[in-house]
Formats: structure tokens, C-alpha cells, sequence
């Protein structure tokens, strides 16, 4: 944690700058803090936490700890003219209280300040992610084992988070979606009471979070003789998916593993079912910078090694159902690292 503090100092555009997202503050402190603030400059770093955190931080914080009382903070901004504040995180109400406790200062506003220190993992994240992907996996596969005819969406998505939870996971990256038959078709559906019928697609799009880090997975499973629309879509995604993690190399805008995905797609017709982007990066949030899609401000983000992203199209049409296939890639000198497994 000290390398991160001292990289942002080192980097400070300001005179200080005031953090006070919490996933910042743990990637900052290592601490669990649902309220708290800390302020950076040049010098020093100091981290404002309320009585429920004062104790444990002054054992653990490898900064300053002040109790975030009254008039605390405006004494410590005090020396500084320009400050500047997270402006992605913060809302509006929340700025005017600032300006108000606060007045007299420079405020800058800078969207999403750690961004770029986030996007590259330590060797430690990236384990810790590796561990988050293989319980993603072993709790995949505990749920893919317990689909027969009868059985609901959320008791599968059910199965799934016990045994994930049972076996170390801290919790979920997010509701786990499980999506019987025509379900499959809407992308975000929630697993609900319809149960898995014979010739039915099922997809299980499933993570774990372990020690903070999140695991991400998309799979398909063909119950019987499904559809042979299914089928063939089923083999499109999968070829457009493994083109586009073979196309992964450092120096390219991110952007274009997309257009590649896009263009293929275009070709065979299908480009219109594609309806999200084609991935996201991975860490202390299930979905952080960059968006992998060929338009946008994170379209020019260049692949470097240390990062880790999703790569998931997907294909969906009402009335029939949807194919989704993710994989987690960690990019390295040579091209790209899956954490995922064959099929079983």
C-alpha cells in the first residue's frame, strides 16, 4: 500500500488531493472504511476516519490518522490553495458541502484520479484475482453439475453462492445470473422461480470475490437437442471470443478488440444481436476502466501488461434466447494469460 501512496504523490497535479470513494480508500489503506477521507499532498498523507475506525486505523494505516471531528480537515486543507477532489464520485450536494466547509479554495475537479494507477495490477492483485477466478470456476462447475429438468434459476444461482461462500468467498461480483431458455435473450436477466425444461439453452454468468478481488465467467450449457439457431450462434461467439483474445497484444487501443468482434459479427449477418460491449476491466470492482468498445473515451486506452479485462460477446434474439461467452485475460509482453479452463 505505501508504493500506492507515494506514486500518487509523486504524481499529485495539485496541491493536494482529497480521496473519499471507499474502494479508493482500501486500495490506498488497505482498510475497509464505509465513510472516510484522506488527504494527499506532496508530504504527507493523512487519513480522516470517524470513532467506529479511529482505533483500528491508528493500529493499521501506514499514514497519519485523524479523527474526523469537527473543523479536522479544514485545519489540515489549510495550507493548500489548489485541491483537487474525485469528481466522478462525487455528487453534487456533496460538492456544495465542501465548498461551503471549506470555502476559499481552488477545487479541481479530477474524474476518477487513481484510474490509471488501478488499470495496471501488482503481482499480488494479480494472484489474488487468479484465486478469484478459480473459485468463479469450481463454483461453476458445482452449479453446472446440478442442472436437470425441474430445477429453478435461483436455486442454481443459489448452489452457486453457497458453495462459492463455503469454499472462501468473501461474496459475489454480482447477482449471479442464471437465465433458462428464452431468459437467456435479455443480457443483465435475473435468476427467478422458471424451471429448466428438456432441449433448454441454460447460461451461467457467475464470480466470486475473494480477499476484495472480483471473478467474472460466462458459460453456456445445451440441455438436450436445442435449437439449431442455438447452435450455430453458439459457434459464433465462441470463434469471434478466442479471435479476439488471440488478438491481444501490448500497444493497441482496446477499442479494437471490439471492432474486430463488431466486424466479424457484420459478415455473418449478426451484428445486430450484439447489444453490449465486448468486455470491461477486472479488480476491486466487477466492472472498472477501461470499457472494451470501439467508441467512447476508454476506445483509445492502450493494452499494457499488467492489465486485466474480460472479453465477452454475445449474441441475443427475443423469442429464441442469447449466447454469451467470458473469459478473464491478463495481458502480458507476449499477448494474453486466460484464467479460465477448457469446457469440461
Amino acid at each position: 500500500m505505501k508504493d500506492r501512496l507515494e506514486r500518487v504523490q509523486k504524481e499529485l497535479s495539485v496541491e493536494a488531493l482529497l480521496i473519499d470513494r471507499p474502494i479508493d480508500l482500501y486500495y490506498l489503506t488497505g482498510m475497509d472504511l464505509s465513510k472516510g477521507r484522506l488527504l494527499i499532498s506532496k508530504k504527507e498523507a493523512i487519513l480522516f476516519v470517524d470513532g467506529r475506525y479511529f482505533e483500528a486505523a491508528q493500529k493499521r494505516s501506514l499514514c497519519r490518522v485523524a479523527l474526523d471531528a469537527k473543523g479536522a480537515l479544514v485545519a489540515a486543507v489549510q495550507p493548500y490553495r489548489n485541491v483537487g477532489i474525485d469528481s466522478a464520485a462525487l455528487s453534487l450536494f456533496a460538492y456544495e458541502s465542501l465548498q461551503k466547509e471549506i470555502p476559499g479554495k481552488q477545487w479541481h475537479l479530477l474524474p476518477d484520479p487513481l484510474r490509471d494507477l488501478r488499470l495496471i495490477k501488482s503481482d499480488r492483485e494479480i494472484a489474488l484475482l487468479k484465486k478469484a477466478a478459480d473459485l468463479t470456476w469450481k463454483g461453476y462447475r458445482h452449479a453446472r453439475s446440478l442442472l436437470k429438468e425441474g430445477v429453478s434459476e435461483e436455486a442454481i444461482a443459489w448452489e452457486f453462492e453457497r458453495f462459492c461462500r463455503e469454499n472462501g468467498a468473501s461474496g459475489m461480483s454480482f447477482t449471479p445470473i442464471v437465465a433458462f431458455g428464452e431468459n437467456s435473450a435479455y443480457p443483465h436477466h435475473r435468476a427467478g422461480p422458471t424451471r429448466l425444461k428438456k432441449d433448454q439453452i441454460v447460461l451461467i454468468d457467475v464470480g466470486a470475490v475473494v480477499d476484495h478481488y472480483a471473478g467474472d465467467l460466462t458459460r453456456m450449457v445445451f440441455l438436450g437437442n436445442v435449437d439449431p439457431k442455438l447452435r450455430k450462434m453458439y459457434e459464433q461467439v465462441q470463434q469471434a471470443q478466442r479471435e479476439a483474445v488471440a488478438a491481444v497484444r501490448c500497444g493497441m487501443q482496446i477499442g479494437a478488440l471490439d471492432r474486430l468482434v463488431r466486424e466479424r459479427f457484420k459478415q455473418e449477418g449478426v451484428d445486430a444481436l450484439f447489444v453490449h460491449n465486448l468486455g470491461h476491466g477486472i479488480g476491486l470492482e466487477t466492472h472498472e476502466y477501461p470499457r472494451i468498445r470501439f467508441d467512447g473515451t476508454d476506445a483509445s486506452c492502450l493494452i499494457r501488461p499488467g492489465m486485466v479485462f474480460t472479453i465477452e460477446p454475445g449474441l441475443y434474439q427475443s423469442g429464441l434466447g442469447g449466447i454469451r461467452y467470458e473469459d478473464m485475460i491478463l495481458v502480458t509482453d507476449s499477448g494474453a494469460i486466460n484464467f479460465y479452463h477448457d469446457e469440461f
